[in-house]
């Protein structure tokens, strides 16, 4: 998380990763099949810090809003784990907002929409751009799919 938090996804490589780390890049294959694989693992724990924050039980609105909130505190929070959700969408879904809790079609609309909107709000933000009530824009759009869905409890 510090490497991506200093240099970003797009610098984020094995090799980087292994000179951090002061091993050699055949070291960190123990642990990890791949790239994609470093990824999820980061995914699933940007997961479980909103997990902490909201259970299982947790209203769904709540939980769209911390997630919201664990993204934006990592640079490319949204797009590693976008790139996460692609690969292993189980594995890297907050409780509070899974399909066995949502139902399918409400969790991907609730988890599309939350990483998108923050994926273009950390876009935005390195070109210096950050409209008024982002934060507001996106409640309200979560609150439109939550309304429109009867979750399950």
């Amino acid at each position: 998380m510090d490497i991506l938090s200093r240099y970003g996804l797009g610098d984020l490589s094995m090799r980087r990763l292994a000179r951090e780390l002061e091993v050699q890049p055949s070291a960190l294959y123990w642990h990890v099949k791949d790239k994609q694989s470093l990824l999820v693992l980061i995914s699933k724990s940007l997961k479980a810090e909103v997990d902490a924050r909201c259970p299982v039980t947790a209203d769904p609105l709540a939980a769209a809003l911390s997630m919201r909130e664990v993204l934006l505190k990592y640079r490319d929070g949204a797009e590693i784990v976008l790139l996460g959700y692609s690969i292993a969408a189980e594995d890297v879904c907050p409780q509070a907002l899974s399909a066995e809790r949502l139902g399918a079609e409400v969790s991907q609309g609730v988890l599309t929409l939350t990483l998108g909107a923050v994926a273009v709000e950390q876009s935005r933000a390195l070109f210096g751009v950050e409209p008024a009530g982002v934060a507001e824009n996106f409640a309200a759009n979560v609150a439109l799919i939550l309304q429109r869905s009867r979750p399950r409890s």
